[in-house]
C-alpha cells in the first residue's frame, strides 16, 4: 500500500502560499489538512488503478515516489528549476519523482492539482511497467487519459493544432517536437496525443494487453507495429485526416490565406470608417459655411 509522509507543518496549512512536501513511502498515513489529505488519498487510488492498468509488477508498484507540491515557482528546488513558464507539472520518470506547482493548476492540459497528480504519476508508473522510456506521444496520451476527461478542450486544442500538423505532413514527429514548443503548440500536441490514445485504446484492456506487449517486444514501436500492422506515425496520418468536419474548417480559417483576408477586410473597415467620418463633417462644415452663414 502506498502513503504519504508529511512534515509536521504541513497539518497547519491554510492556503495554497505554503510549500507542502510529500515524499511516498510504505507507511501509515496520520491526518492532514484537506489539501494534502486530498492529494494523498488521490495518490493511493491512483496508484492502484495505473498499476492494474499497466500491469506493473508488485515489486515494482511498492517503490516510493517522491512528490514535490509548492505554491508558486519560486519555491521550487534547484533540481527541479528550468520548467517551462506555463507548467503546472512534472515528472521525472526514471528518478520516480514529480513536481506540482499549485499557482499553475487549472488550465489546460494539467488542470486541478489531483488531474496534474494523476498526469505525472502516469508518467512514473508506465517507465516502471516498460522499463525503459517510451515514445512522447504515447507517454502524454496516456497520461492525459490517466488525468481524466476534458470534453470540448480536447476537440477545441485538437482543431487549434490541425494547421501545425499540416505543415508537418500529419506527421507524429510534428507532434512531438511541438511538446518542445510553445504554449499555444504544447496544448494542441498534448490534445491530439490524447484523442490519437483514446480512439486507439478505447478500453483499459487494450491498454494494458498494448502495454505488456511493448515491455515484451521492448519496443512500443515494435508493439505498434505488432499489433495495428502499419507504424504509428502511419496511423496517426491516416487518424489526423479524419478528424470531424469543423475541426478542417477550422485548418482553413486558421490558414495564411484566411488570416490576411481577414487582416485585409479590417483594414478595409477602417479606411471606410475614417472615409464617413470625413465625409460627414465636410458636410457639416459645407453648412455652417453655406450662403445662410454669419461671418
Amino acid at each position: 500500500m502506498t502513503s504519504f509522509h508529511f512534515s509536521s507543518a504541513i497539518s497547519r496549512l491554510s492556503s495554497f502560499r505554503r510549500l507542502v512536501l510529500i515524499h511516498c513511502f510504505l507507511a501509515a498515513l496520520p491526518a492532514f489538512a484537506s489539501l494534502p489529505e486530498r492529494l494523498d488519498s488521490e495518490a493511493r487510488g491512483a496508484t492502484e488503478r495505473l498499476c492494474s492498468l499497466y500491469a506493473i509488477p508488485p515489486e515494482d508498484c511498492a517503490k516510493p515516489v517522491d512528490i514535490t507540491v509548492v505554491a508558486n515557482p519560486s519555491e521550487l528546488p534547484l533540481y527541479w528549476r528550468g520548467l517551462p513558464s506555463y507548467a503546472a507539472g512534472a515528472a521525472q520518470a526514471e528518478a520516480g519523482r514529480i513536481i506540482i506547482i499549485l499557482g499553475r493548476t487549472g488550465s489546460y492540459p494539467y488542470g486541478d492539482e489531483i488531474q496534474t497528480l494523476r498526469h505525472e504519476l502516469s508518467h512514473v508508473l508506465l517507465f516502471r511497467s516498460l522499463g525503459y522510456k517510451p515514445p512522447r506521444w504515447l507517454d502524454e496520451g496516456l497520461a492525459m487519459r490517466a488525468a481524466g476527461e476534458w470534453g470540448w478542450a480536447d476537440d477545441w486544442y485538437s482543431a487549434l493544432a490541425l494547421p501545425r500538423v499540416a505543415e508537418g505532413k500529419w506527421s507524429l514527429d510534428k507532434v512531438n517536437s511541438d511538446f518542445a514548443g510553445g504554449e499555444g503548440a504544447v496544448r494542441g500536441s498534448y490534445a491530439l496525443a490524447r484523442g490519437f490514445v483514446r480512439d486507439l485504446f478505447p478500453n483499459d484492456a487494450s491498454v494494458r494487453s498494448f502495454v505488456v506487449a511493448a515491455r515484451q517486444a521492448g519496443s512500443a514501436d515494435e508493439a505498434f507495429r505488432q499489433r495495428f500492422g502499419i507504424s504509428a506515425d502511419q496511423a496517426f496520418s491516416e487518424w489526423a485526416k479524419h478528424l470531424p468536419w469543423w475541426a478542417e474548417i477550422m485548418t482553413m480559417l486558421t490558414g495564411p490565406g484566411a488570416i490576411w483576408g481577414v487582416v485585409t477586410a479590417l483594414f478595409l473597415l477602417a479606411v471606410f470608417t475614417a472615409f464617413r467620418r470625413r465625409l460627414k463633417w465636410r458636410r457639416r462644415w459645407e453648412e455652417e459655411e453655406g450662403p445662410g452663414a454669419v461671418r
